[in-house]
């Protein structure tokens, strides 16, 4: 017999791209969406496909994302965003694993195939992008990690499906800008935190290094003029995180005692 699945997905003025998620996972017996505060009726949409809404306040990604999965009945959780799709074969393999239900395993990566301006990125620093998605809650199933970019986590054995979870992270280039940014500033303020301090080469070469990388040595130049697009992302949030690093060294009563800190790189 199938282990049930409940499915979490974290939300805030969604109602756009919220319905894809939700019908991409209609195979579940229970779907959770924790809504961090929508203006934009994204909890009426998803309350009229049958989901369960809980109102959460938005304590950062970490405490959001934990206390989201505190609302998952079920044993196997998958962690989905309202920017995401599972497609058919993914779905046909979360099934089998879930048909299977092997005691051994404590939850399961899949790749994860991310789209931009219309088009999928499959080379780069984007794919295959594997991401702990499907665990087990008894096994500890939490996320970790600092203000931005959190990771999800199990205790035990993970093992791999090979279907490819669909993304689609922008929904322009104004939004990807716009992200890039947000992002950009909540990881700068993990590394000062952490010590680190703006340098030279954070600003001007680690920037012309990741570009290079995602564009030649990940082969992003193949995606064509999206991979370029991409890799000019890719290498423009380097170059907005370490600015900000120096940024928020600058604020009063910062430490500026460059000789004890590591350089960011």
């Amino acid at each position: 017999m199938r282990a049930p699945l409940s499915v979490v997905i974290l939300t805030k003025d969604e109602r756009d791209r919220l319905p894809g998620a939700l019908q991409s996972v209609d195979f579940a017996e229970e779907v959770v969406v924790a809504d961090t505060g929508s203006t934009d009726g994204t909890q009426d949409v998803a309350r009229l496909s049958g989901a369960r809404v809980v109102s959460i306040g938005w304590e950062g990604f970490v405490a959001s994302r934990n206390r989201a999965l505190l609302e998952a009945r079920h044993e196997w959780v998958l962690v989905l965003d309202a920017d995401e799709r599972v497609p058919p074969a993914l779905r046909d393999e979360i099934l089998d694993a879930l048909e299977r239900n092997d005691p051994a395993m404590a939850g399961y990566r899949m790749p994860r195939l991310s789209h931009f301006l219309g088009r999928p990125v499959r080379h780069g620093t984007w794919y295959p992008d594997y991401k702990l998605r499907l665990g087990r809650r008894s096994r500890g199933l939490r996320a970790e990690g600092g203000r931005v970019h959190e990771t999800l986590a199990v205790d035990g054995h993970v093992g791999r499906l090979t279907s490819a979870l669909v993304h689609h992270p922008y929904r322009d280039f104004s939004d990807a800008l716009r992200k890039a940014s947000r992002y950009a500033r909540l990881g700068a303020e993990d590394r000062y935190d952490r010590g680190t301090r703006g340098s030279v080469v954070g600003l001007f070469v680690r920037p012309a290094f990741e570009f290079f990388r995602f564009l030649v040595l990940r082969r992003g130049f193949l995606d064509g003029a999206v991979g370029w697009s991409v890799a000019f992302l890719h290498g423009s949030s380097y170059f907005l995180r370490a600015a900000f690093l120096f940024e928020i060294q600058r604020r009063p009563g910062s430490d500026r005692s460059q000789g004890r800190m590591r350089r960011e790189r």
